[in-house]
C-alpha cells in the first residue's frame, strides 16, 4: 500500500490563502481546526495579501440615475482593462423612495463603505464585503443631519486593534464653525464623539469629496471657508487625531472640485482636472481639458511632491478622472458616462460597459479585493433581507 502524503501545516495554510473567499467559507466546515484557522486575524491578512497579489482586479460601478439601476463589473489590472467574465458582483441594496441611490465612500481590505447619496436624510451607513456577501448596517449617529447640513465620511482599517472604523464629520453651517465629529468602531458597535482641532474651525471639505485611505490615515482635500487655501486634511484611524499635509504649490489656490486625492501604487497622489465644455473662444464653442498628477515620493514630506503627468487637450474634454492605476494611468469618465483608460504615453481606450451611457449615468472605480473581513460580524446579504432593512428606515 502506498504511503499517504501528508503536507506540512504551513504548506496547507499557504494553499488555502490563495483560494477565493467563497471557497474558504465552505472549507470552514471541514474541521474545528480549519474553522479557527480561517477565522483568525493572521490568516485573514495572509489571504488578503496572497490571493489579491495573484488576482489584481478593479471593480466598476455603473449607476443610471434616470432608470434607478446600477451594475457592477470586474476588470483585470492589465493594459486593456479586460472584463472578468467569470466573476460577478451583485449589488444587493435596493433603491427606495428614502434612499435614491447609495454613494461609495471608499474601499479597504475588500470592505466597501456606503451611505445615501445626498449625505443627509437617513444618516444610513453600511459596510459591505461583496466577496463573501456580508453586510453590517451601522446604528444611527449621535449627530443627526438637518436640511442645512452636509456630512463627510471617511473609512479605514486600524491595524493596531484589527478593527474597521468610520469617521463622520457633520457640518451644520458649511464650515464656518467646524464639524461635529464621531467615530464608529466595528468591534465596539457604537459611535463615539471626537474633538475637532479648535484652530481648524474654518476648514471645509466639499460636499462632493473624495477620500483615500493610506498609511493608516484617511485623506480629504480641504479648504478654508473663503476657498483661498487648500490642503490635505488627514485623520489617523488608530490615534483618532486630525492632521494636515500641504498640497503642491500650484494647487493651493485652485477650486476644490478640480482636485482629487488618490494613490499611485502605495504613494499618495493628487490629480488636477480642469475641463471646459462649450466655452466661447473667438465666438466659437470649444471644449478643452487639462490634467496634472503629483505623487508624494515620501509620505508626509511636502518637498517630495513630484509632477509625473501634465497634459492639455485644447480641443476636447477627455472626461473626469475616477482612479489612478499603479503606473499612473488614468481611468476616466467621459461626458457621456463611458469609461476611458488613458495611459501616460498618450494611448486612450474606451471601455464598453454594456449598459446605457449618457449625462444621467455615473461610474465609480476602485481596486477590488477579495477578503474575509466582516466574517464574524453583521449579516449574510440576501435581496429580501436588504429590502427589509431599507424599508425600516424612517
Amino acid at each position: 500500500m502506498a504511503a499517504q502524503l501528508v503536507l506540512p501545516d504551513e504548506i496547507i495554510v499557504e494553499i488555502l490563502s490563495m483560494l477565493p473567499a467563497k471557497s474558504l467559507l465552505r472549507w470552514r466546515s471541514v474541521s474545528k481546526y480549519w474553522l479557527n484557522l480561517i477565522s483568525s486575524t493572521k490568516f485573514k491578512l495572509m489571504h488578503l495579501r496572497n490571493f489579491n497579489q495573484q488576482n489584481p482586479r478593479y471593480s466598476v460601478r455603473h449607476l443610471d440615475y434616470l432608470a434607478s439601476e446600477e451594475w457592477f463589473s470586474l476588470h483585470f489590472d492589465d493594459e486593456a482593462f479586460t472584463l472578468d467574465r467569470n466573476s460577478h458582483v451583485e449589488f444587493p441594496f435596493n433603491i427606495t423612495s428614502v434612499i435614491l441611490c447609495f454613494r461609495i465612500i471608499g474601499c479597504c481590505n475588500g470592505v466597501v463603505c456606503l451611505c445615501d447619496e445626498n449625505g443627509s436624510g437617513s444618516d444610513m451607513v453600511i459596510l459591505w464585503n461583496p466577496s463573501i456577501r456580508r453586510k453590517l448596517t451601522l446604528p444611527l449617529p449621535n449627530f443627526k443631519s438637518i436640511k442645512s447640513s452636509f456630512v463627510v465620511l471617511g473609512f479605514g482599517y486600524d491595524k493596531m486593534s484589527d478593527d474597521y472604523k468610520v469617521v463622520r464629520l457633520a457640518y451644520n453651517d458649511y464650515g464656518f464653525t467646524g464639524p461635529r465629529v464621531e467615530v464608529y468602531a466595528v468591534k465596539t458597535g457604537i459611535w463615539r464623539k471626537v474633538m475637532f482641532p479648535h484652530g481648524w474651525r474654518r476648514f471645509y471639505i466639499h460636499y462632493n469629496w473624495t477620500q483615500v485611505f493610506s498609511n493608516g490615515c484617511v485623506h480629504w482635500i480641504a479648504s478654508d471657508s473663503n476657498w483661498s487655501h487648500n490642503s490635505i486634511m488627514t485623520f489617523d484611524i488608530t490615534t483618532e487625531l486630525f492632521g494636515e499635509i500641504p498640497l503642491p504649490v500650484d494647487l493651493v489656490k485652485e477650486h476644490l472640485t478640480t482636485i482629487m486625492v488618490s494613490l499611485v501604487g502605495e504613494s499618495l497622489a493628487v490629480t488636477y482636472y480642469n475641463g471646459l465644455i462649450n466655452c466661447l473662444v473667438k465666438g466659437k464653442k470649444m471644449a478643452s481639458s487639462t490634467y496634472k498628477i503629483w505623487v508624494m515620493k515620501e509620505y508626509n514630506n511636502p518637498t517630495s511632491w513630484t509632477l509625473i503627468y501634465n497634459m492639455h487637450f485644447p480641443d476636447a474634454d477627455m472626461g473626469k478622472p475616477l482612479k489612478l492605476r499603479n503606473k499612473g494611468d488614468m481611468i476616466m469618465e467621459s461626458r457621456d458616462g463611458n469609461i476611458i483608460v488613458y495611459n501616460c504615453s498618450g494611448y486612450a481606450s474606451c471601455i464598453c460597459s454594456g449598459h446605457e451611457s449618457g449625462w444621467h449615468c455615473r461610474n465609480y472605480v476602485d481596486k477590488y479585493e477579495e477578503s474575509l473581513a466582516l466574517l464574524d460580524v453583521g449579516h449574510s446579504v440576501s435581496d429580501e433581507e436588504a429590502m427589509k432593512a431599507l424599508m425600516m428606515i424612517g
